[in-house]
């Protein structure tokens, strides 16, 4: 086999797994290509680069749905960079299993409480609406 041969199959077998492009996912998951390469800027995606284009695995596919969720329940770029790496490393580390665990139960707390408190706030704006609605009904308003 010619050197240039082997050197195709190589490039080939280091893209294998590769298979998404920066518009893909961008597409997929209804985000920017900024926010794409904001997460790669911040070292939370890793895609290969072949020229200018970014290819993008199966692996950094599930990670940005990672992230978005982490973001759509309101952990933090750090907490969710905390969560990645646990993630990376799911096949040892008990010790940051746990904190990863921890982490996603506090953050499970934190948003039933602001379930709570939104609940709480509803019932107290569908109270005063009735009462002004009552008031109008009844022609007790200034007008």
């Amino acid at each position: 086999m010619s050197s240039s041969m082997r050197e195709m199959t190589q490039d080939a077998q280091n893209l294998a797994g590769y298979v998404y492009t920066i518009g893909d996912l961008a597409d997929f998951f209804g985000i920017t290509h900024r926010a794409l390469r904001f997460y790669e800027d911040k070292g939370m995606l890793k895609p290969k680069r072949v020229g200018q284009k970014r290819l993008y695995s199966k692996k950094d596919r599930t990670k940005l749905r990672l992230i978005l969720n982490g973001k759509q329940i309101g952990m933090t770029i750090r907490e969710i960079q905390d969560f990645l790496e646990s993630y990376e490393l799911r096949d040892g580390n008990e010790r940051q299993m746990r904190e990863a665990l921890n982490k996603i139960r506090s953050q499970r707390l934190l948003l039933k409480q602001r379930r709570e408190s939104i609940e709480m706030s509803l019932a107290e704006l569908e109270r005063v609406e009735q009462i002004i609605a009552g008031m109008v009904d009844a022609g007790l308003t200034d007008d």
